[in-house]
């Protein structure tokens, strides 16, 4: 069963699997983690990675807080024995030595707004880890996204056979640390008029969400990780990394283990 929301953020925000796949199987051998490990997937949208780390035999824990990406990721785990879907978030993580990995892929930890809660979602993940499992995160590098700031962005493709404009428009809340994003979907484009919802005409319907993030600065992310507990300390600036960088780009992606 298709979801329309779904479907639109899969084809503007589409990530492809393979990079991020070969990079998680390259950092589990580098922490020398057990193999075949069990990861949880938090954050795990529609469920998009789910069959490509069931495919390595890995047993699989999705969990996904928002209702419609939740339902996607069940219907994408029927088709896995080795895959299980939980609703929730990082406040709900609360398995004890259970995973060898926990990944935050494509920045569901930056809709953490409070620096309390992710605070909170550290110490779960270090408790929910077994002795020596790995962390991994990957979000937005919002102050080199400041430095290069623009205001609205515009494209365009086609979902489900029509022509979708996606139009971003970015602000700040500098007194929150919160960037803004609006993101408006919408088929009035080339004097091509339907509502996106229903194939009607006579209605023009635009899909319209607001999401919040949190302007999460590297030093306090690595302060906030070390506190917590966690040893080895990684950061890349994209899943081609093969050792640590020093962060430089719109990405932020870091690694961290639990002691032994």
């Amino acid at each position: 069963m298709s979801n329309l929301r779904s479907d639109l953020y899969s084809a503007f925000y589409y990530t492809d699997p393979a990079p991020i796949v070969e990079f998680l199987q390259w950092l589990a051998v580098s922490y020398n983690v057990s193999n075949p490990p069990q990861i949880l997937d938090i954050g795990c949208g529609p469920g998009r990675m789910l069959p490509e780390f069931a495919k390595l035999g890995w047993e699989t824990t999705g969990m996904e807080p928002d209702p419609d990406y939740f339902f996607q990721a069940t219907q994408v785990a029927e088709s896995w024995e080795n895959v299980t879907v939980q609703p929730g978030g990082f406040g709900d993580i609360d398995a004890e030595k259970k995973f060898d990995i926990i990944a935050a892929i494509n920045g569901p930890f930056y809709y953490l707004l409070k620096l309390e809660d992710r605070i909170d979602a550290l110490q779960r993940m270090f408790q929910s880890l077994k002795p020596g499992g790995i962390m991994f995160l990957a979000m937005a590098n919002f102050l080199w996204i400041l430095k290069n700031f623009k205001p609205q962005i515009k494209r365009t493709t086609t979902v489900n056979g029509k022509k979708i404009q996606l139009v971003v428009n970015h602000s700040i809340d500098f007194h929150n640390s919160i960037f803004i994003a609006e993101d408006i979907f919408s088929n009035d484009i080339e004097e091509e008029t339907f509502n996106i919802f229903n194939d009607n005409p006579e209605e023009i319907v635009d899909l319209v969400e607001v999401s919040k993030f949190a302007i999460i600065q590297p030093s306090e992310l690595l302060y906030f990780v070390q506190k917590t507990g966690f040893k080895n300390i990684q950061t890349y600036n994209s899943y081609k990394a093969r050792k640590s960088e020093k962060l430089t780009s719109s990405h932020m992606m870091l690694s961290a283990q639990k002691p032994i």
